[in-house]
């Protein structure tokens, strides 16, 4: 009876080692069949991904030449702004600087009238008079 459990045993054994055999055999097919599909996606991305460094490039020198389009616009709003600062200025010296000292010099003429309008006028009635 021994010799049958042995026997039994053998079998087992020798099953349990064909199957351990065959799920090695099966893990690395089935790996292979992984690493054959992870390399054909990567072919068929690999244009996928040049496009988007290429839409990547495009977009930097784009946004590159924008900066550089407003440091410009920039410039030229600081040079209007000069600009328009010295023709107020020009403006202001030209012509309200001088009016103010007319209307100075006419109120000042107006103020020596006055002070010597009722003298005139006394003297003016006493003529005709």
């Amino acid at each position: 009876m021994s010799e049958v459990f042995l026997g039994v045993i053998a079998v087992a054994t020798l099953v349990m080692a064909l199957i351990q055999v065959c799920l090695v055999v099966v893990g690395i097919i089935a790996v292979k069949r992984m690493q054959e599909t992870l390399l054909r996606f990567e072919d068929a991305v690999k244009p996928v991904l040049a496009h988007v460094d290429d839409l990547v490039l495009d977009a930097t020198t784009s946004v590159a030449a924008v900066r550089v389009q407003i440091d410009r616009v920039e410039q030229q709003a600081v040079q209007v702004l000069k600009r328009t600062d010295q023709a107020v200025k020009h403006v202001h010296d030209y012509l309200v600087a001088p009016a103010r000292e007319g209307m100075a010099l006419a109120a000042g003429a107006r103020a020596l009238f006055g002070a010597f309008r009722e003298p005139l006028i006394r003297a003016f009635r006493s003529a005709i008079g």
